[in-house]
Order: structure tokens, then C-alpha cells, then sequence
């Protein structure tokens, strides 16, 4: 019959009786009294017994409960136990000084806990260095052989002395304490996650959270660990690596054990070089399958790797948290604004279709914005403001691979047929009410691919096509960035692809838009298959156009050649707008238009002249203007026919062409003195 044992009311009962056997064992030690070695037993015994009745009473004794965290055998126990009795009470260190004349080793303890027997390979093996007791329980001594000292580790003397139970105290450790009302559809994802868990039979599994910063994982994380009635560690996995990596992995499983909960592991560099470079997959895998130590371990992490293989008895479940769809951002913008009152009345829907951000971004965007408005002395958030703090959530690398183009010209500047000007404007429609087309009237259900908006610019170079992609950019308030694809596209293999894939990752974190020049390096007239270069080059091809599709904001091919442009290609682009060659009426109000309002001009200047003489496209009636402008502000004087024409003469040299007296007609006598003087 089992003896009844009162249980412990409180932890100092617990120590003085745990203080009460070591002094036995000692005493034992020192005299070799056979009855001192009984009564020790008889304690231990009793200790075991009332401390089991105390947890069942509801009273928390930590040195028990560390033994039983970490799995201890009964002998690993007695050891932990004397090891904190060398740190907690003095009378029992110098006791043990006096026996060894350095403190309580580890010869001693094994001595001690083998009820005084000589240790032998079975006590030794207690404090095999493997060991849990040894990892996890103990500090580690320089000293070698038996007479190294028995010390806890400070963090298990820190939880068991020094009542630091939920304070890690570790750089790069942190304990949270469970959400407990998490947004709904959060605490539904959470729900089904633990189901999962109380149904995977015991087997390790790790939640691989992918999603954009702010989208919500942490959050989730934290309602999983509520689910599950524990707190949640997050660990910085860049503390992982270096030369303190091996000892803070040692106290980051440690830390999970001590806490039996999830750990959620952050900043790990692998989980980017996972998706490609197998050993780095392989050393995450591990990592994740340690630290589910309490049967589960989360990543949080941008990527969306997930692994091919892994340790036995473990298992990987992607769980995705994408940006909100239209919709939910709409709602969302809704009531963060709600709770924020602006000064003037904001728009969600605008705000859903021009920024597609996480929650998270969205109340950091409007912390930022009330930021400026009381640096600006406002009464409350406006639109500018607000403009200027979903930008700075936008942080992408696009610079990297792209060159940002700024948006300086507006409609007026734009130069081209009503028709494609009205196309390029619905273009732009099409992004701006989005939201109420894709959202509140449902299309967004019967498309297969994004609600991005994908075009083709084709025309002979200087026909405007940079200038109308800066103009949509600024019309939607968004980022231009100019990509050279002859810059991007490589002999290599998949690395064309590679290069594509992190332009479009990198843009889908600010809804730049992404303006790619010279397609034509791509996208001429499909190929026969010939060779195997052929065949690359179409699949580099087809592979922009599924990222232009997959993409949620804009994206735009330019081409001088559109009778080289694949049909095929050609219908998977939403809107292909021309700019032709401007004909003399349209280079007339080019001319008219390139110089601004300040500019002083004389009276003289023939435009008919000019647009109907010299077939110049846009971009060369530009270049003529700013010239003329450095002419006449050398000689202090209005913008005049004969700087106009002399820097003419200039621009068209430039392409080899040279002009002759006819070329001048009447005005002949007003080109540069030296070149046409005395014809």
C-alpha cells in the first residue's frame, strides 16, 4: 500500500528537506554511518512522495518539475539536486570543500547520489556529455576528470533559486505570452492547426508560416500556443550562427523543455537558401525537428520553401498567409481609419485598390501618417500623409536589378492618337476600380491569375513609351522601375528565370511598377526549335509572361518591333497600345508642347516649318529644344528660329545625318555661320 505522504505547502518546505539529504548523505560520507546512509533514503524518498502530492495540490515546486521537464532518470535527479544544494547552501559546500578541498565534484556527487558506493560505468554514464542531464542541466568545467566541479547551468539555477521562470534572461530568447483573441480568421487557422496536432499521434511537427512582414504570423503563432495552454518562444535564428551558435541552440531547446511550449523560430537565413541549396534545407529541417521538442516548432519566414525530406518521425505543413484580398483590404482600411479618425475624409476602397499591404503594414503605414500630419502641424491624418505611409511600408531591393525611374510628366505632356491615349487611360482605370470590379462585383472568381494589370508598349524608339509608363506610374501614385532585359536575361541555364523570379518578389512587396525595355531580346518571332537555345529562349519568354500574369500590380513590355511580337504572346497581355511615328500634325504639338511656359520664345519661329520639314520623333524634338534653350541663354536672348535650327543641324548629326540647303529652305542663312555661309 502506498504511503501517504502531506504534500508540500510551500517551496521552502521543499528546501528544507532537500537541504536536510544532502546534509545526511554528507554526514554519511564523512562518518560512514550505515544509519545516516538509511535516513537519506528514507528523506529522498519522502521528497519524491510530498513533492508529487504538492503538484496535485496545486503547488508549484520548480526542481521537481525541472526534473520531470527534462526527462531526468531518478539517479540525474539526485545529481541535479546536490549540484543546486552547491550553489543554495553554504553549509553543504564547505562541507564538501572540506572532503575534496575544491567543492562538490562530480566524483563526489556520484559518490553521494550511489548511496556511497564508489562510482562505477552505470553512475557514470548519468553524466554522459549526451546526456540530458549534461546538456541541459549542468554548466559545463573546463577542469578534466573527476575532479571538475558538479554546477548547475545558470538558467536552470536562475528558474530554480531564483524564481525566473518566464524570463529567459538570453539574448535572442524571448517568451510571449499566448493571444487569446486573435482577429477570426486567425483563430480559425489556429483551430484547424491544432487539430492537426492532436491527431498527428505524437509525431514532430513543425508549421512553416509564410507570408510577408505584418501579415499576421506571429499573431497566429501565438493563437496556436493559446490553443495549446502554453506561452510561445520566439527564437532570432541569426544567433544561431557565428562562433555562440552550438550554445545558443543548446539554450533555446533547453528553454522549450523548461517551458514545455512551441518554439517559433525568426531571421533564419537559411530558410531563403533552403528553396535551392539542399544542405541548407537539410540543416533547417533538423533545426525545426529539434526545437519541436514539446511536439511542435514553427518558421516564420517570407519564403516558401518547403522541404523535400527530413528527419524520421517528423513532418513539414506550409501554412501560407496571403496579402488580403481586395475585398478584406477595403474592410480592413475601413476600420483602422475608423478607429483613427482623419482629418478629412480617405477613401478605402482607393486605398485597398492602390496598396495591396498586410494588416500589419496597414497600421504601421497610419502610425506614419499621423506622424507627419503632427510634424506638419495638422489637425489629423490626410491624404498625403497617408500616401506617404503605405509608401514607406513598400520595402523592396528592386534597385538591385532595376533602375527607378522618377515621375515627372503628367497627361498634357503626353503626345499621342486620342485612341491610345484613351487605352492607355483605361489601362489605368482598370487599376483604380479594380476593387469594385474584381471585389464587389465578384470577376475577381472567374479569373485564373492576379488582378494585376499587364501592357504592351510597341512603337519605334523616342515615341514616348518611357514617358507614358512614368505618367501611368504617377497617375497611380505608385514607383517606376526600368528593367533592361538584356541586362537580365544570361546564357546560363535557369538563371534568366532566376533573375525574373526575384524582380517580381522583390516587386510584389511595393506594387511597383515594372517597366521592361527592349523585350524584343525576348519576345520576337517564335522560334522553330531548332536547337536547344530556341527552345530557352521561348521558355524565358513564356516565364515573364506567367509572372506578368501572377504579378498584382502593373507591369509593362516595351518593343520597337511589334510585327516581330508573337501572336501567341501578344493575347496574353491585357492591353497592347501603339505609338507610332508622329506624323506632322502630332510633331507639330510636340514642338508646341516641349517647352514650358516659362520659357522666352521669339515671334519668329515657323512650328509648320518645323513639323513638316524634319520627321523627328518625340524624344529628338526634346533633345533639339533643350539645346536650343543652352543657345539662346549663352547669347541672353529669347528662344529663337536660329538656335532651333542650328541645334537641329546638331541632333540629326548625331545619327550621320547631314543637311543640306534645301533641308533649310528659306531659313537657310539662319544655320551656324561657317557651315552654310556663302552656299
Amino acid at each position: 500500500m502506498r504511503e501517504y505522504w502531506e504534500p508540500y505547502g510551500s517551496e521552502e518546505q521543499y528546501w528544507r528537506e532537500l537541504s536536510a539529504w544532502g546534509g545526511l548523505l554528507l554526514r554519511a560520507r564523512e562518518t560512514g554511518e550505515t544509519a545516516a546512509a538509511l535516513a537519506a533514503d528514507k528523506c529522498w524518498v519522502r521528497l519524491e512522495g510530498r513533492s508529487a502530492a504538492a503538484a496535485e495540490s496545486g503547488v508549484f515546486l520548480p526542481l521537481p518539475y525541472l526534473a520531470a521537464a527534462l526527462d531526468l532518470t531518478a539517479l540525474q535527479a539526485r545529481l541535479l539536486a546536490l549540484a543546486l544544494l552547491g550553489e543554495a547552501d553554504g553549509d553543504f559546500t564547505r562541507r564538501c570543500a572540506a572532503l575534496t578541498g575544491e567543492g562538490l565534484t562530480r566524483e563526489l556527487a556520484l559518490t553521494l547520489a550511489g548511496g556511497g558506493d564508489l562510482p562505477g560505468p552505470g553512475l557514470r554514464r548519468a553524466l554522459a556529455p549526451g546526456g540530458a542531464l549534461a546538456r541541459y542541466g549542468l554548466e559545463e568545467d573546463g577542469t578534466a576528470g573527476p575532479a571538475r566541479l558538479l554546477r548547475p547551468a545558470r538558467r536552470v539555477a536562475a528558474f530554480v533559486l531564483a524564481g525566473a521562470w518566464e524570463d529567459p534572461g538570453i539574448p535572442g530568447l524571448t517568451l510571449l505570452p499566448p493571444e487569446t483573441n486573435p482577429p477570426a480568421a486567425l483563430a480559425a487557422l489556429a483551430e484547424r492547426m491544432a487539430d492537426y496536432l492532436r491527431q498527428s499521434g505524437g509525431e514532430r511537427t513543425s508549421f512553416l508560416l509564410q507570408g510577408q512582414s505584418g501579415a499576421g504570423r506571429r499573431t497566429l503563432a501565438r493563437a496556436l500556443a493559446g490553443r495549446l495552454g502554453a506561452p510561445l518562444l520566439m527564437a532570432d535564428g541569426r544567433f544561431l550562427s557565428g562562433e555562440g551558435g552550438a550554445a545558443f541552440r543548446r539554450d533555446l531547446l533547453r528553454e522549450a523543455l523548461l517551458q514545455q511550449c512551441p518554439v517559433c523560430l525568426t531571421e533564419l537565413d537559411e530558410a531563403a537558401a533552403a528553396r535551392t541549396d539542399r544542405q541548407a534545407g537539410d540543416f533547417l529541417a533538423a533545426l525545426l525537428c529539434d526545437t519541436a521538442v514539446c511536439g511542435c516548432s514553427l518558421l516564420v519566414s517570407e519564403e516558401d520553401w518547403t522541404p523535400a525530406g527530413g528527419p524520421e518521425g517528423w513532418r513539414a505543413v506550409p501554412v501560407s498567409l496571403p496579402l488580403p484580398e481586395l475585398e478584406e483590404s477595403r474592410a480592413l482600411w475601413a476600420k483602422f481609419l475608423a478607429d483613427r479618425p482623419p482629418a478629412e475624409s480617405l477613401d478605402p476602397d482607393r486605398l485597398a485598390g492602390k496598396y495591396r499591404l498586410t494588416p500589419g503594414q496597414m497600421k504601421k503605414a497610419l502610425e506614419t501618417a499621423e506622424s507627419l500630419a503632427r510634424w506638419q502641424g495638422l489637425p489629423g491624418v490626410n491624404r498625403d500623409c497617408l500616401d506617404r505611409g503605405c509608401r514607406s511600408q513598400l520595402r523592396h531591393a528592386l534597385g538591385d536589378k532595376a533602375r527607378k525611374v522618377e515621375t515627372v510628366f503628367t497627361w498634357e505632356d503626353l503626345i499621342l492618337p486620342r485612341s491610345a491615349k484613351n487605352l492607355l487611360r483605361s489601362a489605368c482605370d482598370q487599376m483604380r476600380c479594380r476593387r469594385q470590379v474584381y471585389g464587389t462585383w465578384g470577376f475577381g472568381r472567374k479569373l485564373a491569375y492576379g488582378a494585376g494589370l499587364s501592357m504592351l508598349f510597341s512603337g519605334p524608339p523616342g515615341t514616348g513609351k518611357t514617358m507614358a509608363a512614368q505618367i501611368a506610374a504617377g497617375a497611380l501614385g505608385l514607383e517606376l522601375y526600368k528593367v533592361e532585359l538584356p541586362a537580365v536575361v544570361s546564357k546560363y541555364v535557369g538563371e534568366t528565370e532566376k533573375n525574373l523570379s526575384e524582380i517580381f518578389r522583390e516587386a510584389s512587396r511595393s506594387q511597383a511598377v515594372l517597366f521592361f525595355d527592349e523585350a524584343d531580346v525576348l519576345f520576337g518571332k517564335r522560334t522553330e526549335m531548332k536547337d536547344a537555345h530556341d527552345k530557352y529562349n521561348n521558355m524565358e519568354a513564356a516565364y515573364l509572361l506567367q509572372k506578368m500574369e501572377e504579378y498584382d500590380g502593373v507591369s509593362i513590355l516595351a518593343t520597337n518591333f511589334l510585327q516581330n511580337f508573337d501572336e501567341a504572346f501578344k493575347r496574353r497581355l491585357k492591353f497592347v497600345i501603339e505609338f507610332p511615328f508622329p506624323d506632322a500634325g502630332y510633331r507639330r504639338l510636340l514642338w508646341r508642347a516641349v517647352f514650358p511656359a516659362e520659357t522666352p520664345l521669339d515671334g519668329d519661329i515657323d512650328w509648320e516649318f518645323l513639323a513638316a520639314q524634319f520627321e523627328l520623333t518625340g524624344s529628338a524634338i526634346k533633345n533639339v529644344a533643350v539645346n536650343a534653350a543652352f543657345l539662346a541663354a549663352g547669347e541672353g536672348r529669347a528662344v529663337g528660329m536660329d538656335h532651333l535650327l542650328t541645334a537641329l543641324r546638331r541632333e540629326l548629326a548625331k545619327s550621320g545625318k547631314v543637311l543640306s540647303r534645301e533641308d533649310f529652305g528659306q531659313y537657310y542663312m539662319l544655320a551656324e555661320e561657317g557651315d552654310y555661309g556663302g552656299i
